[in-house]
């Protein structure tokens, strides 16, 4: 029987798919091509990341003329490495992900209007997020510089966009595995790179953009100390970009199904963890510490898994350099003293009191709709000479995302934009439900992996804005993606009478 519909999917695969023949004739002419770019730019003064990225960016392109799902899969690691931006930055090469979610997209439109008539994963939260969208938009119209708001318009639009595409394309497990071992392979990188530079000193060689470094004072006795930036140029943004990480890496270092994938992933993790410390980020420490501690009562202190962990996160802490303890003692500086003087001899929480309170007062005297997205900055200096405050009155951030979005868009904003937090948590605890009654123990796993890096990020995000939202709107794609993975294959193996509520949240269109 499964040989039957083995042949019977290749067929309907020929069918469907138009590339299906022809996939060895595109893969020589992509040989060719490469050829002649890599003879023309040998003999040019080419960056060395442009011949690597022209190819890579055609490769992609070609896997989206044939497998439409993996390549949705790159365009996620790509988006999350933040590596299309660094390629513009750096290297002047043109956006690789615009391209790719475009023609994603197209394949998407094509599929569910031709002959094929595939139709469009269909999940509620799509509402809210053009409802924030649309609150977004208002901005234009209200916000005291307009200017400002037109970027946050066109972000939270092409983050509309690349959700659509991914819900849509990502939608077996084999994908969901790919996604994750590549995000791995990226923090693998990011992390080891910041490690080579601790350790050889080369804080002045970024390696392409990859590994970008940051002077920022530790300690009282230590001031100017380069701090990890990764592929960011914030130690904050970089600690974010591989905390969401670490409880996929302990998912993958348990349940990975070989010995080598089982080193790999250990490593992937050692590396991401070793690039969290080096960024001396505290917010990204305290958050790092609610995951693991999540995690461990997750396992519920099975010897199995704690053999495997704490040695681990013990070893990283023996070969961690004394700036680390340094940094990681100043949390006490936070902590109220007997004569209150703990607090106030912090200068940076100091400062990130006061853009703190801005955003407050910006909520109060904007409640609705708030200020306008994008137009805290603007306004803060403004709001720092009414109050008297003695920090400088130059433009600054607020340092929550909670706080800035209170601020920039009012209750509404707020309401709508915790609403598709909620969703999001809701979409991972119902695919970890019916992947369990399924027997799927292991994609179950990995959903409470998703909802412990979520986790991270939300309380990450109390301390730091989003300089960097596509963090979080990736992250939903995926729970969502996730979640419609797991309805799908409920319904392929119908699970054993259980209590668990059923969910009709799912529907295709």
């Amino acid at each position: 029987m499964r040989s039957k519909d083995r042949m019977r999917s290749s067929q309907i695969e020929q069918k469907l798919n138009p590339y299906y023949g022809h996939r060895a004739r595109l893969l020589a002419l992509a040989a060719c091509v490469f050829s002649v770019i890599y003879g023309f730019s040998l003999g040019s003064s080419i960056s060395p990341f442009v011949l690597i990225a022209v190819p890579l960016a055609l490769m992609v392109g070609i896997l989206a003329l044939t497998k439409p799902e993996h390549a949705a899969a790159v365009l996620l690691v790509v988006e999350w490495g933040y590596i299309s931006d660094i390629a513009v930055r750096f290297h002047g090469v043109p956006s690789i992900s615009k391209p790719i979610v475009v023609l994603l997209a197209l394949i998407l439109v094509m599929r569910r209007f031709t002959r094929q008539r595939v139709p469009l994963l269909y999940d509620p939260i799509i509402w809210w997020m053009l409802a924030y969208w649309g609150v977004t938009c208002l901005g234009l119209w209200y916000a005291t510089d307009p200017d400002r708001t037109i970027p946050v318009v066109i972000d939270v639009g092409k983050q509309l966009l690349m959700f659509t595409v991914l819900v849509n394309l990502v939608r077996s497990a084999k994908s969901f595995e790919l996604i994750m071992w590549l995000l791995l392979a990226v923090g693998a990188l990011l992390g080891t790179l910041a490690v080579y530079q601790e350790v050889t000193h080369s804080y002045n060689s970024n390696f392409g953009g990859l590994a970008r470094m940051e002077l920022g004072r530790i300690s009282e006795e230590v001031l100017d100390r380069p701090r990890a930036a990764g592929t960011t140029g914030s130690p904050l943004a970089y600690g974010q970009q591989l905390l969401v990480l670490v409880p996929i890496g302990l998912w993958a270092l348990l349940d990975a199904r070989t010995l080598i994938r089982r080193v790999m992933a250990g490593y992937a993790t050692a590396a991401i963890l070793a690039g969290i410390g080096l960024s001396f980020s505290r917010s990204t420490y305290v958050a790092l510490a609610v995951v693991i501690v999540v995690f461990i009562l997750y396992v519920r202190m099975s010897p199995r898994y704690l053999l495997l962990v704490v040695p681990l996160i013990g070893a990283l802490l023996w070969v961690a350099p004394p700036e680390f303890t340094a940094r990681v003692g100043t949390l006490e500086n936070l902590l109220p003293a007997a004569d209150n003087e703990g607090v106030r001899s912090e200068a940076s929480f100091n400062r990130r009191s006061v853009e703190m309170l801005m955003a407050v007062m910006m909520f109060v005297d904007h409640p609705i709709l708030g200020v306008g997205g994008g137009n805290y900055p603007a306004l803060y200096p403004q709001y720092i000479r009414e109050t008297g405050s003695p920090v400088p009155d130059e433009e600054r951030w607020p340092h929550s995302f909670y706080l800035e979005v209170a601020a920039e868009h009012g209750i509404i904003g707020f309401l709508v934009w915790s609403g598709i937090l909620i969703i999001t948590w809701q979409r991972l605890r119902a695919a970890r439900r019916r992947l369990i009654a399924i027997g799927n123990q292991r994609m179950a796993e990995l959903a409470v992996a998703l909802q412990i890096g979520f986790l991270g990020y939300l309380v990450m995000a109390v301390f730091y804005h989003g300089a960097y939202p596509h963090f979080l709107w990736l992250q939903v794609s995926m729970a969502v993606a996730f979640a419609a993975f797991a309805h799908r294959s409920s319904r392929a193996l119908p699970a054993e009478p259980t209590h668990i509520a059923t969910s009709t949240a799912f529907t295709t269109r």
